[in-house]
C-alpha cells in the first residue's frame, strides 16, 4: 500500500475514486435506462411497421370494397299504393307468398292464416310464415313482401340458425275488406 500511495498522493487517489464512483452512477442512473428505453422504442416501431405493411396490402381490398359501395345508388324500399285485400282474393297471397319465396331461394315450409281474423268484422288478416333459407335471401323476401299492396306490418320476426342454413318465422298483418 505505501508503494501506490508514494506513486499517488491521497488527495489524487481520492479524486480517482470519486471520479471512478461518478462514472459507475452515470452509467447506471443514465445510460442503462436509456439502453431500456430504447429498446422499447425499438419494439414499438417493430410493432408499427407491421402494421404499415399489413395496411399497405390491405389498402387495394379496402378500395376495391368502397368503390363497390359508391358505385350502388341509393335504393328506396318499393312502397305500392295501399289497397285492402278483397275477402275472395285471400287464397292469392298464399300464391304470390310462395312465389315470393321461390323467387329468393327460400322454402317455405308453412304458411297459417288466423282464423280469427276471418271474420267479416276484422280490418287485419294475420298471417304466419315458416320459411327456410340463406339470410341475404330473407332480407330480399322481406323487401318483396314490402310490394304486397295490402301489407301492413310485420309483428314479430324469429330467426334460428339450423344445419347449413336459417330459419325464419314471421308473423304478418294484411289490410282486408
Amino acid at each position: 500500500m505505501k508503494k501506490i500511495h508514494s506513486i499517488l498522493p491521497t488527495q489524487s487517489l481520492i479524486y480517482f475514486l470519486i471520479c471512478g464512483v461518478g462514472i459507475i452512477i452515470f452509467v447506471l442512473l443514465i445510460i442503462i435506462p436509456a439502453q431500456k428505453t430504447s429498446a422499447e422504442l425499438d419494439g414499438d416501431i417493430e410493432k408499427l411497421t407491421a402494421r404499415l405493411d399489413e395496411q399497405r396490402m390491405l389498402k387495394p381490398v379496402f378500395d376495391n370494397l368502397l368503390q363497390q359501395v359508391q358505385k350502388k345508388d341509393a335504393t328506396e324500399l318499393p312502397a305500392p299504393k295501399k289497397v285492402k285485400l278483397a275477402r275472395g282474393d285471400i287464397h292469392k297471397i298464399s300464391e304470390h307468398l310462395l312465389e315470393t319465396a321461390r323467387r329468393c331461394d327460400l322454402t317455405l315450409r308453412d304458411i297459417q292464416t288466423d282464423v280469427k281474423t276471418l271474420e267479416d268484422s276484422v280490418e287485419y288478416l294475420v298471417m304466419r310464415i315458416h320459411a327456410t333459407g340463406d339470410f341475404i335471401k330473407f332480407r330480399d323476401f322481406l323487401v318483396d313482401l314490402g310490394n304486397i299492396p295490402s301489407f301492413e306490418r310485420i309483428e314479430e320476426i324469429q330467426i334460428r340458425a339450423i344445419e347449413n342454413s336459417r330459419e325464419f318465422k314471421l308473423k304478418i298483418w294484411l289490410a282486408q275488406q
